[in-house]
């Protein structure tokens, strides 16, 4: 009975990550797009994609602590019930001023990305709880596939959109999508939660209960560290990407379209290696050799010079992130306790968020004569770390293994 309730969740689960793609493939093109329109500065843009990532830098620990005192289903409900609404606000409310002003656009930026944050870590929560251990590799590509694709797709839908109507549809496709996504939930049957400690101290204990996990397991700090060098490099490329293509190349948005669109291919390639469950690939170390080739492939898309080579190219890297992301949340959830899946994905959340932030920044604290520059210093930057990383962790487990 047990065993049947876990396929039908996992199942519930698949469906709602279905949603979660179109939801967030439909927000990013609806807040990209309206705000470029709405503000006519591009620089806008950028600084809407800074906001998010400075949310999960500062509200992290909190909401991980949240995700392992509470119903995971019910916070997965709640997250996206969020979301929703603050679509819907900039849809109706926001766009129905007469001049949309910046500080209400980034207020629900904010709100929505500690939401969606909220539903990662509680929904990595629930994939651990349903899988069992030995398959838990193999689920995560599926469902980092899955996402992908529906993604995809959300962007897709969420363009004809807003072409076919207004900005304002655009929100209310990406609500609808994030309404859509608390229906299978309701049917997902969860053990009841741990009884916590309620008051405002036995939170704050719970608070420092994060940083202990990381203080004191090496394992998913170095998983931290991994993720913060190699898995920051698709933000990196969607800020400097249409520079290098039109500046250095002087290469039209054709050329841009055709390389931008080789990244998702190469992550939806990655998903589909790992969920035939081949075991070399989520081997013993493997996520410091995805992470280097990350940095090797990084690297050598500086040079590249042409259409097929830069598509080839970015798919590579796009293909080896991928590996490294999935193995790399995979390993999580097998190395850390159900009690601390939370706290443990929201740490290394921040950790992405912090490198995210300084690699895209690093354009305007660092002028340098070419755009393809930052792509070769740290595609090199990020190799580099990853083999000392594998070569540390290496000699350490060697030495464990000594009599």
């Amino acid at each position: 009975m047990a065993q049947s309730d876990g396929s039908a969740n996992l199942k519930l689960l698949f469906v709602m990550e279905v949603f979660s793609g179109l939801s967030r493939g439909s927000y990013l093109v609806s807040v990209g797009w309206t705000t470029l329109i709405v503000t006519n500065d591009v620089a806008r843009v950028g600084q809407v994609f800074i906001v998010a990532m400075l949310t999960a830098l500062i509200l992290g620990p909190f909401v991980g602590t949240i995700v392992d005192r509470h119903s995971r289903r019910a916070l997965v409900i709640l997250a996206h019930g969020g979301i929703g609404l603050a679509m819907l606000f900039l849809g109706f409310v926001w766009l129905g001023q007469q001049a949309p002003g910046v500080a209400p656009l980034f207020a629900m930026i904010a709100a929505a990305s500690a939401l969606r944050m909220l539903h990662n870590s509680s929904h990595d929560g629930l994939i651990q709880t349903v899988t069992p251990p030995g398959q838990l590799m193999k689920i995560v590509a599926r469902f980092r596939g899955v996402h992908l694709i529906s993604t995809a797709v959300g962007t897709v839908l969420a363009g004809f959109v807003i072409e076919a109507g207004s900005p304002r549809m655009g929100f209310v496709f990406s609500a609808c999508a994030s309404f859509a996504l608390i229906l299978p939930m309701l049917f997902v049957r969860t053990a009841a939660p741990q009884q916590m400690t309620r008051g405002a101290m036995a939170f704050l204990s719970d608070l420092k209960g994060g940083v202990r996990i990381f203080v004191e397991n090496r394992s998913i700090r170095l998983l931290a560290l991994l993720a913060a060098v190699s898995l920051p490099v698709g933000q990196l490329s969607n800020a400097i990407l249409s520079s290098f293509i039109r500046d250095d190349l002087h290469m039209g948005s054709d050329a841009f379209g055709i390389v931008d669109a080789a990244w998702p291919m190469g992550g939806m390639l990655a998903a589909l290696m790992l969920s035939t469950g081949i075991a070399r690939l989520s081997g013993r170390h493997m996520e410091y050799v995805f992470a280097a080739l990350a940095g090797i492939t990084t690297l050598a898309f500086s040079f590249c010079a042409s259409v097929p080579a830069l598509a080839v190219v970015h798919g590579a890297m796009g293909m080896t992130v991928w590996l490294g992301r999935i193995v790399i949340d995979g390993r999580i959830l097998q190395t850390c306790e159900a009690a601390n899946v939370g706290r443990t994905k929201a740490g290394v959340d921040m950790a992405f968020s912090l490198s995210a932030m300084v690699m895209c920044l690093s354009p305007t604290a660092v002028i340098l004569s070419r755009t393809s520059d930052y792509f070769l210093y740290w595609g090199g930057f990020m190799t580099v770390v990853a083999v000392t990383l594998w070569v540390s962790d290496r000699a350490t487990g060697n030495a464990a293994a000594r009599p």
